[in-house]
């Protein structure tokens, strides 16, 4: 992973770790509230059940894990004092700090570390992230309802340490140690609240440098929120912000407007407000975030919950699936809806891990993922005949935010044109209903995103095995999970293989067109200069506030 970079108030880059907001301030006085936008209402604050950047950027804060990424983008010791691993690769133990607390006062042990790991591994608890743990020993048994939950590969041999035993050495390890479905839980409110716990922020308690208090609560559904510093954290006096507002904003001129009456300290104004681009794009308080994130397409290859038996059929059929590849034309689209981001060359963004050699691994792996309109039309026609059809109606599935509204109209124009016979439809929803519709199958096409929650292409390629919680087109490549298996167990412990196994994985996906990745996506926004210490991951946590200040 690169170092962090302290980004000007122009541009900056980012390579696979983080930044840190910095500002041409010298105060270290820490001012007012710092005021945040979210541009999507929160899903829920469980650490186990989240899947969703924006939620994940609250639990973040207001939790803790053994580990947390530091200044320089390296897996830290966060609540873990210690971290030692065997030989081999296989045993971690992780030995905790002394003294820790969740706020309301409990201790916090290795116990509560083995039960959240359990309870997010249950097949009951439904965790989408419960892949993550499959790396420990027992873990993707567990979750497949063949072993019982008690046979995971982790014990509490104190208080105070736990050890971990793997399937296989993974060299990422420490990095999950960090992601939310890793942190501990107090399995007391846990239980007290059963199915409502984290369903609103007074039904849990806190391990982070943040935490909620009765007052600007969030209640589950308002859009209007606070966290503040957590006393009981166990480094606190790191922390200089006492209070962290929040408010989702998801209109991009609203937010801008906010911005310059100072109610906002950030927003953005560069994926999906091509209106906003060029009146900010030279503006002193830009700033340009290169994410770890990949837009993509997902066709429903189910055989069911499309609109209808023609549509499934069709994108069972990989001459259709093909011909809205090719079709995609991602230059035209960014110039229309995110002018700052960079045409998908593969589903592992950009510039977010490098192979054994140093080389960036989406270069390495890169696909001939190019629009060709001729070549589209003739594989659709191909397809529409095989199935015995002249026409197709198929509906397009997005968020109803302006990003999302703008790309799927530019879509829907582009494909209506170069795939004679389509009628392209378009669905807008909330994100969670969005969400829900995905993991369902209640989908035609839909457009969705992953963000890399560690520095590594098993973040992303995980994701499209057989039977992967995120697999929502429900299709299986046995070359691809082939490649997956080898990558991740004879070839674990040797990089420029796994490297070729995953290049290999990347090809397979291309070659069946099982999905279509558009872009990787860059974000432009302005950020207020006496805000200092916001830092900014590519992967895992996009925005920690545990070093932030605001001068005053």
């Amino acid at each position: 992973m690169k170092n962090w970079k302290k980004l000007s108030l122009a541009t900056a880059t980012l390579g696979a770790a983080v930044l840190t907001l910095a500002a041409c301030s010298s105060s270290k006085t820490t001012g007012t509230a710092l005021h945040w936008n979210l541009t999507t209402a929160l899903n829920t604050l469980d650490s186990g059940l989240a899947t969703d950047t924006y939620s994940n950027e609250i639990i973040g804060n207001v939790q803790s894990g053994a580990t947390r990424v530091d200044k320089n983008g390296d897996a830290a010791n966060e609540l873990a004092k210690d971290i030692k691993v065997s030989a081999d690769g296989l045993t971690y133990t992780v030995t905790l700090k002394s003294g820790l607390k969740w706020s309301n006062g409990d201790a916090l042990t290795a116990k509560d570390f083995v039960y959240a790991w359990q309870r997010n591994d249950d097949p009951a608890t439904a965790s989408e992230y419960a892949y993550l743990l499959a790396v420990i020993k027992n873990g993707e048994a567990i979750n497949s309802g063949k072993m019982d939950k008690s046979e995971l590969g982790i014990k509490a041999t104190s208080d105070t340490q736990f050890v971990v035993t793997l399937e296989n050495p993974t060299p990422y390890f420490k990095f999950l140690l960090g992601q939310s479905v890793y942190y501990p839980l107090n399995q007391k409110v846990v239980e007290k609240y059963g199915k409502q716990y984290a369903t609103s922020s007074d039904k849990m308690v806190f391990s982070g440098p943040y935490e909620f208090k009765s007052t600007k609560n969030w209640n589950g559904s308002n859009n209007t929120f606070s966290i503040y510093k957590n006393s009981d954290y166990y480094d606190a006096s790191a922390v200089k912000m006492s209070e962290i507002d929040f408010q989702v904003v998801t209109d991009p001129n609203t937010a801008v407007s906010l911005y310059k009456q100072g109610k906002l300290d950030q927003t953005g104004v560069g994926v999906g407000s091509t209106a906003l681009w060029p009146k900010y794009k030279n503006n002193k308080d830009l700033v340009l975030l290169k994410e770890a994130v990949t837009t993509y397409l997902e066709y429903n290859q189910s055989g069911k919950g499309a609109s209808s038996s023609d549509t499934q059929k069709a994108l069972a059929n990989q001459k259709i699936r093909e011909a809205f590849n090719l079709a995609t034309d991602r230059s035209g689209y960014l110039k229309a809806t995110a002018p700052v981001s960079a045409p998908a060359v593969s589903v592992t963004p950009a510039k977010m891990s490098k192979t054994a050699s140093g080389e960036d691994f989406s270069a390495y792996a890169k696909q001939d993922y190019t629009y060709d309109p001729a070549k589209a039309a003739s594989l659709f026609k191909e397809g529409l005949k095989e199935l015995g059809l002249t026409k197709l109606s198929i509906t397009l599935t997005t968020d109803d935010t302006p990003p999302a509204k703008a790309g799927s109209t530019y879509m829907q124009q582009n494909y209506q044109k170069d795939l004679p016979g389509l009628t392209f439809n378009i669905k807008t929803e909330p994100f969670k209903q969005r969400l829900n519709d995905s993991k369902s199958g209640n989908f035609d096409i839909v457009m969705t995103l992953w963000g890399g929650d560690y520095a590594d292409p098993s973040t992303f390629l995980d994701l499209f095995t057989t039977g992967n919680a995120q697999n929502n087109g429900k299709f299986s490549n046995a070359t691809y999970d082939a490649a997956i298996k080898k990558a991740e167990t004879t070839n674990a412990t040797e990089p420029a293989k796994r490297d070729a196994d995953y290049k290999a994985a990347e090809a397979a996906l291309f070659e069946s067109s099982n999905v279509n990745p558009v872009y990787f996506r860059t974000t432009a926004v302005l950020q207020n200069p006496k805000v200092t210490g916001v830092r900014f991951g590519s992967t895992g946590l996009v925005y920690d506030f545990k070093y932030a200040e605001k001068a005053k």
